[in-house]
Formats: structure tokens, C-alpha cells, sequence
């Protein structure tokens, strides 16, 4: 008899009950693990690595470095950018962490919407005309 696959998957779609002691050693193992410092990626993108550097960077423009400086320091480290990515990168970059409060929930609008924002929301019905 040949099992079909439905009857294998039917065995990972199971509720799983787990007991309290499974849940304090999951909390357990959890908090070693915060203890420990965050993996490291193998690899970078290099959004990642702006991403990974841009307290520095936003430091070196504070101080007066032009875009195009900064893009000379990521060259001198063998690392390929334009100054239009680089700009880019870092107002999207820091826009996401103006957005994302102390406590890691992204703040609401702060402003209310323009008046004519709300109009454009709706769908206004036309009447049938004949042509």
C-alpha cells in the first residue's frame, strides 16, 4: 500500500500540546542565548553594511564629512558606492529609525491627515448618463 503525502502531513498538522516544564526550559534556553553575543552574518550586502555602520557614518557627517568623503572611505576599504546610494541608503536607514521608538514599536502618525486626503480616500459613484 502507498502512503499518499496528505497522510504524512497530516501528522505535522496536529496540535501540539506541550506541558509547563517544556515552556521554562524553552525560557531557560532562551535567556543563555541572550546572554551570548548576536551571530554574525557570513556575508554582507551593502545595504547591510551601511545598515551595520550608519551610527558611524551619521557621526562623520555631524562633523562635516560630504557624502562624497565617506564615499572615499568605503573605496579605500575595497567596498563599491555611489554617493546617490549611499545618500539613499542612510535617509531610508535613518527614517526607519526615527520611526521605530525606545521601546521597538514604530510610533503612529503624528499628524493628522490633510483634509482633501480623506475626500480622495472615497469612491464617488457617478450617475449612468446615455452617450
Amino acid at each position: 500500500m502507498v502512503k499518499c503525502r496528505c497522510m504524512e502531513n497530516e501528522a505535522r498538522r496536529r496540535v501540539q500540546v506541550l506541558s509547563s516544564h517544556n515552556v521554562e526550559e524553552l525560557r531557560a534556553f532562551l535567556k543563555e542565548k541572550a546572554n551570548e553575543p548576536a551571530p554574525q552574518p557570513a556575508s554582507y550586502t551593502i545595504g547591510g553594511i551601511v545598515r551595520a555602520v550608519l551610527p558611524e557614518l551619521c557621526e562623520l557627517r555631524k562633523m562635516g564629512y560630504t557624502l562624497n568623503m565617506l564615499v572615499r572611505i568605503f573605496d579605500e576599504n575595497g567596498m563599491r558606492i555611489t554617493a546617490t546610494a549611499l545618500s539613499g541608503y542612510m535617509k531610508k536607514l535613518s527614517g526607519e529609525a526615527e520611526k521605530v521608538s525606545a521601546n521597538g514599536v514604530r510610533k503612529e502618525r503624528t499628524q493628522p491627515l490633510a483634509p482633501g486626503s480623506q475626500a480622495r480616500k472615497q469612491l464617488a459613484m457617478k450617475p449612468d448618463v446615455p452617450l
